[in-house]
């Protein structure tokens, strides 16, 4: 990796903000940069992990988000 000790590859939050409202975040690296930024033995690894984070994250993502529309 360039320069760096640690990446943020896949995230998940849930978080509580100064109004007191509970927000989630969800963020992952763009597996269009995985090619740019690890070596080639290592991309299909990362790849599977961007593709399945996307996928259990996501969803996870979609539900706090339509629970807590529901719940304004």
């Amino acid at each position: 990796m360039i320069n760096k000790s640690e990446a943020n590859l896949v995230s998940f939050k849930v978080l509580l903000t100064r109004n007191n409202e509970i927000v989630t975040e969800f963020s992952m690296l763009p597996e269009n940069m995985v090619d740019e930024i690890f070596p080639k033995d290592e991309r299909d690894v990362i790849k599977s992990i961007l593709r399945n984070g996307k996928t259990k994250l996501g969803d996870l993502h979609s539900f706090f988000q339509r629970e807590l529309n529901v719940l304004k």
